[in-house]
């Protein structure tokens, strides 16, 4: 062992962000690298990380930047490289704001890399503390270039940024030949066999605009009766969404799936993939389902241009325009051959999101940045 990384994620979630860390973790042990998973007691992330064999530490996280976290972070640290006898800096990867602020904070007590994730494009506020955790750093990795512009407004700087796309468990999501996950949904859902399968996971969110999702999809299935909506997630909006299908009598041709454990499943069981949303660092959800052979369609938000190709993989409308993505859904479940044709380009495409690129690229970061530190 040679290096020890402390992968830090504060999330009481287990979505797109916190798969990415179990991912770039779990890759990383098979490198060689010690550490672990640093995170909130009986979080979904620490259950998840144990199942998969992953060592975690628990901690707090009572507010951002507590100094009861940040101690007893950097006393976690000591311990393990005392234990481990590496001779290099522990790297301390923090995955979310409030994470990157631990870590700011433990530097007080503690010596290491410091490395920060950024994988959302909201703009960094405007406190002179919200932007110190990035740019006093010694890696910022961003997952688009949209989201290196905004890291680089803020003020972070433009050499202590490195992009480093999302990964996906490629294998775990390629398309079988027999389309027998399509046939299953569709009589579990109660669809017609000829039905086209139009299709979302996502978090039910605002920045993910699900309700643009909602008001396109009606007026794709008033306009072609084969069309069938599944849209899988949680999140406040789900309530929303659900009484504005039932008030229009679409919840047969529209299903609000909430939360489901089977997202390959489900994808492997559509014909077209849709992301609507208004803010997307890049979109690791479209991935899978290029991995699947699906053809996308995303927004123009943040990073989702950089792996949507228009009229090669999927196609891309503006964002919050309900109009423009019901004829765009609309020229797809219409033209079979166009469907196949994206979705071929879908899967080459997706080749290049695997998890071991992600590792290769994260650890030559870090190499860059720990020589930097002399």
């Amino acid at each position: 062992m040679d290096k020890l990384v402390f992968h830090i994620d504060d999330s009481r979630n287990l979505r797109g962000g916190e798969r990415q860390v179990l991912y770039l973790a779990g890759e990383l042990a098979k490198r060689g690298c010690g550490g672990g998973i640093v995170c909130r007691a009986r979080s979904p992330l620490e259950r998840e990380a144990r199942r998969r064999g992953l060592e975690t530490i628990r901690l707090p996280f009572l507010f951002e930047g507590d100094p009861l976290t940040a101690f007893l972070l950097s006393r976690r640290v000591k311990k393990s490289v005392r234990r481990a006898g590496i001779q290099g800096l522990p790297i301390l990867h923090a995955h979310t704001g409030h994470a990157a602020a631990a870590v700011h904070a433990a530097g007080r007590f503690v010596t290491g890399l410091k490395v920060v994730h950024r994988r959302v494009d909201f703009r960094l506020p405007g406190r002179a503390a919200s932007v110190a955790k990035y740019a006093k750093a010694d890696l910022v990795i961003a997952l688009s270039s949209a989201i290196e512009r905004i890291l680089r407004f803020a003020g972070v700087p433009a050499e202590k940024i490195r992009i480093i796309p999302s990964a996906v468990d490629l294998a775990a999501f390629e398309r079988g030949a027999s389309g027998e996950a399509g046939e299953q949904l569709r009589r579990e859902l109660g669809f017609p066999p000829e039905s086209v399968i139009i299709g979302s996971l996502m978090a039910m969110v605002p920045h993910k605009d699900p309700l643009t999702l909602i008001s396109a999809a009606q007026k794709v299935v008033q306009v072609d009766e084969r069309c069938r909506f599944v849209i899988a997630g949680e999140g406040p909006l789900l309530e929303v969404a659900r009484t504005l299908v039932d008030g229009v009598g679409l919840s047969d041709r529209i299903r609000l799936l909430g939360q489901r454990s089977d997202n390959a499943d489900l994808l492997r069981a559509m014909d077209v993939f849709v992301l609507s949303s208004r803010e997307e660092g890049l979109g690791s959800a479209l991935i899978e389902a290029m991995a699947c052979s699906l053809p996308v369609v995303g927004t123009n938000a943040g990073g989702i241009p950089e792996i949507v190709e228009n009229g090669r993989n999927g196609f891309l409308v503006p964002r919050e325009d309900p109009a423009a993505l019901a004829a765009v859904l609309l020229r797809l479940a219409a033209d079979p051959d166009l469907r196949a044709g994206l979705a071929q380009s879908s899967y080459e495409m997706s080749r290049r999101y695997s998890i071991d690129r992600m590792a290769e690229a994260t650890l030559a970061a870090y190499e860059e940045a720990l020589g930097g530190r002399g």
